[in-house]
């Protein structure tokens, strides 16, 4: 068992070696009760190119999920793993860690799951895209009204970061 700021975590399997990555994010994110990471082989592969999911691409992931950003390469079960990930957790909901895989989390293990489910589906939609050679992205002001309509509506219980 860890505890950590009153909270117990606890299971009978032994941790995994990126239990500090977890730790992290719970420690910077107290509206946090789960953690999800995950290799997902479209992510995974945007992740691998060194290619972020652009939020422009359709409304749903910029209301579902904002920006999913990527993190730097740090090896897996590092501190650096930590440092690269450390700015970008108080702002998104998910991260690419690039050649590694993905992390989402959110208020329960449901929602953080779900946040998983829909970067792999933005990342097919962003392939496909990608593959018709051409993307037809959000305006800057359609971005914006989605930012307010991100503030007002949970969607999935993602909630506005600033």
């Amino acid at each position: 068992m860890v505890e950590m700021q009153g909270r117990k975590l606890a299971g009978r399997r032994n941790v995994s070696r990126e239990i500090g990555m977890h730790l992290l994010i719970y420690k910077m994110r107290p509206d946090v009760n789960a953690v999800v990471h995950a290799h997902p082989p479209v992510a995974t592969g945007y992740a691998a190119a060194g290619i972020a999911l652009n939020p422009a691409l359709v409304c749903e992931a910029a209301i579902g999920l904002g920006a999913v950003p990527l993190a730097p390469y740090a090896a897996p079960g590092t501190p650096e793993l930590a440092d690269v990930l450390s700015p970008l957790i108080p702002q998104h909901e998910a991260i690419l860690m690039a050649n590694h895989g993905v992390v989402t989390y959110g208020e329960d293990l449901h929602r953080a799951y779900m946040k998983m489910q829909l970067v792999e589906h933005f990342a097919r939609i962003g392939l496909v895209t990608r593959l018709l050679g051409h993307e037809q992205l959000l305006t800057p002001q359609q971005l914006e009204e989605l930012a307010t309509a991100r503030q007002k509506y949970e969607f999935i219980g993602v909630h506005a970061r600033h």
